[in-house]
């Protein structure tokens, strides 16, 4: 039961990943004006790593539990470090992104960003390696 669990939070954290990066980010700044999307996606931000980082303890928490199957340390290792990269994300990189912005320092706000983005893209593959090693 508890395998399925894990897997059933791994499958969330990655379709939630997927779905946000390759639909939701981009509609946002497709469909909805300029002035109307950059808070929102300001304020949706500090949510999506929340959310994913709390699902991300939760799966560090199950991995722990099933240390003794095929790979556990190494999908406890990877686990843990994604759950930080949400938390580092949200309490590091995404306010000085907002206060770079808020200063007009355009190149360290795209410094920042690229961060956020390579942290989040190094979390979706991670997931999809944890996926392919509890399958």
């Amino acid at each position: 039961m508890l395998e399925f669990i894990q897997l059933l939070v791994v499958a969330v954290i990655l379709g939630g990943m997927v779905a946000f990066q390759v639909l939701f980010a981009p509609l946002i700044f497709i469909k909805l004006p300029n002035d109307v999307a950059r808070p929102f996606i300001r304020k949706f931000f500090p949510f999506y790593y929340l959310y994913f980082g709390i699902l991300s303890i939760a799966l560090v928490g199950i991995t722990y539990l099933l240390l003794s199957q095929d790979f556990g340390i190494w999908l406890l290792v990877v686990n843990t470090a994604s759950a930080l990269g949400f938390f580092v994300s949200r309490q590091v990189f995404m306010p000085l992104a907002n206060k770079a912005t808020d200063e007009d320092r355009q190149a360290d706000f795209n410094r920042y960003h690229r961060i956020t983005v390579l942290i989040n893209t190094v979390q979706l593959i991670a997931m999809v390696i944890v996926l392919w090693l509890i399958t």
